[in-house]
């Protein structure tokens, strides 16, 4: 296949929802069902978004879509009535959706988790003993089978459907070691060829059982695709090890072996405030395109300008769409364009500019130069994303205090923040920094007569990272920090003021941390380490069940934390 620059359909399919919370990871089926249907005024919107999507994303250069998701696109005859009118109903829709973007020459690639269940799955491997791999093997067969329009599938098998997703179909994770996932490729891989279609795998994994530092680990990723021989197989990998972060080197694995890869890579930046706020990516991406430029196994990008993360409703902005966001359009822009022409983020920067009637483009790089700054010093804490830290299986994220639209300042988060940054003066002066950089970017903005709703962004980001420096004070016991009670009325009120607020918890004074501070230092040096390498000790913790509990009581014993509730939750790093 020749290179290949996808992008995701999610935001076609997202309608207006009553959940105060929206789920990023993949379509919300449910929202768009009636009675166990799929309604058909849902369907006929869908199907009016998609074509106006594809206008305007196939001029700029990508030829390929990504859609959620396999399970909805195959019956089978033992399923119930009722979920078989059901996926009937969504055969309909996707076979309308196929035809469009084949009208548009746009290649077909349909997600999928390893492995999605129901209570009709379960009967019927219980009934007739099918393995997973089995089971798998006949849904792609069907697939295949009922929609020659599809040009592959897109695999993920290291992350499971998030503990707040109701659906017909949920997924788990199936496998556990690189062993049995190298035996799964052997055995889809021959239908892919068969069929001529492409297995996009994805390396993406959270740390999860054996197979959970596929991401990063050298010998783990051999252990599974080093035996395999295949034209019909990608490896579709994050551009760091861990998710899409900044202060990340390229992902060294993408160095290795000869099979294709492609490179992921997203616009709506999930930790970076979804495009309520500018979020430049083209100096980063401009860098890792550099260092793949003459890699031969690069087969293509992969842009996510939607999926990822979890955020309040009030976050909800849909690129290329209605209510669409001018930040996220621009990422969306120029990273096809550096990848298409082989340019530099200026040269993008300038065709953007010249498509959008930005008529001072100095000025307008200017402001995307200062956003940058904004963000790896605002958002992030520079030097402790600068450091690299593993737990288990897991690169600690570089953004520790910040999830979505959240700020963690769990006692364990403090003590991290405390423990590794060792320059707390440079670091809340970064803070204020990026604090002048957001108002000289409000600042240019005006001047530049950018959208209504960009300048209404840049409000809502100074109006943040005001605050954001102002708790960089209080975690970090500077002595420039506003009292506790004025602290907590400021973020009161920026709450109130803002719907798409980051949701601030009850700030409490440090001091009562300290006790968990203190037994906290032991465990600390135990579990984490400064190098990707795994230490003897962190073999006993990953191979001892009795030790893995223990480590889950005393996390939950020490801190609270919605991510309990939502994603995978917390708990699954220790298995």
């Amino acid at each position: 296949m020749a290179n290949i620059h996808i992008i995701d359909t999610l935001g076609v399919f997202t309608e207006p929802s009553d959940n105060e919370t929206i789920n990023w990871s993949k379509v919300d089926f449910t929202n768009l069902e009636t009675d166990s249907r799929l309604d058909p005024a849902v369907a006929a919107r869908i199907t009016k978004r998609f074509t106006s999507y594809l206008q305007t994303v196939k001029p700029l250069g990508y030829d390929s879509l990504s859609f959620d998701d396999l399970a909805h696109l195959v019956s089978f005859t033992w399923y119930s009535p009722a979920l078989k009118r059901l996926i009937d109903d969504y055969v309909d829709l996707y076979k309308a959706l196929f035809a469009i973007a084949r009208d548009h020459d746009m290649k077909v690639f349909v997600n999928t988790d390893y492995l999605f269940y129901n209570d009709d799955i379960h009967a019927y491997m219980k009934r007739t003993h099918r393995t997973n791999s089995e089971f798998f093997s006949e849904v792609l067969q069907k697939a295949f089978e009922v929609f020659p329009e599809i040009d592959g599938v897109i695999l993920r098998i290291g992350e499971n459907d998030g503990k707040d997703v109701k659906s017909t179909f949920l997924s788990k994770l199936a496998l556990h070691t690189p062993q049995k996932t190298n035996a799964l490729l052997r055995k889809i891989l021959p239908l892919f060829e068969q069929a001529g279609k492409t297995l996009i795998f994805r390396t993406w994994t959270v740390g999860v059982y054996q197979i959970g530092d596929l991401i990063w680990n050298q010998r783990t990723f051999d252990t599974v695709f080093s035996t395999i021989k295949s034209d019909a197989l990608i490896i579709s990998m994050k551009f760091g090890d861990t998710d899409f972060m900044r202060h990340l080197s390229l992902n060294p694995l993408f160095q290795t072996n000869t099979h294709k890869k492609i490179i992921e890579l997203q616009t709506r930046r999930e930790w970076e405030g979804m495009g309520t706020y500018p979020s430049f990516v083209g100096w980063d991406y401009w860098q890792y395109l550099q260092e793949l430029r003459h890699n031969p196994t690069i087969a293509g990008i992969h842009v996510w300008c939607q999926t990822g993360g979890w955020a309040k409703s009030a976050w909800t902005n849909l690129t290329y769409l209605e209510n669409s966001s001018f930040w996220n359009e621009l990422n969306t822009y120029v990273t096809i364009t550096m990848w298409r022409d082989q340019c530099s983020p200026e040269t993008a920067i300038n065709l953007f500019c010249r498509d959008h009637q930005i008529h001072d483009t100095a000025k307008f790089i200017e402001l995307l130069r200062l956003s940058e700054i904004a963000i790896k010093q605002g958002l992030y804490i520079r030097e402790l994303a600068e450091q690299r830290h593993y737990f288990r299986r897991s690169r600690v994220p570089t953004l520790l205090w910040h999830t979505w639209d959240r700020i963690l300042l769990q006692p364990i988060a403090i003590f991290l923040i405390r423990t590794f940054v060792r320059h707390p003066k440079q670091a809340i002066a970064e803070a204020d920094a990026a604090v002048d950089a957001v108002q000289r970017m409000r600042t240019l903005a005006g001047e530049l007569q950018l959208p209504a709703s960009a300048l209404t962004s840049l409000e809502f980001q100074l109006a943040s990272f005001t605050l954001f420096a102002q708790l960089r004070c209080y975690i970090l016991g500077s002595n420039d920090q506003l009292p506790l009670k004025e602290l907590q009325a400021h973020a009161a009120t920026y709450m109130q003021h803002y719907p798409q607020h980051y949701t601030i918890p009850t700030l409490t004074p440090l001091k009562s941390t300290s006790r968990f501070i203190h037994y906290s230092k032991y465990p600390l040096g135990l579990l984490l380490r400064n190098t990707s390498i795994y230490r003897k000790r962190d073999r006993l913790l990953l191979a001892t069940s009795p030790i893995q509990r223990q480590l889950v009581r005393y996390y939950l014993r020490t801190t609270k934390s919605y991510l309990n509730d939502q994603s995978m939750g917390i708990d699954v790093l220790f298995k």
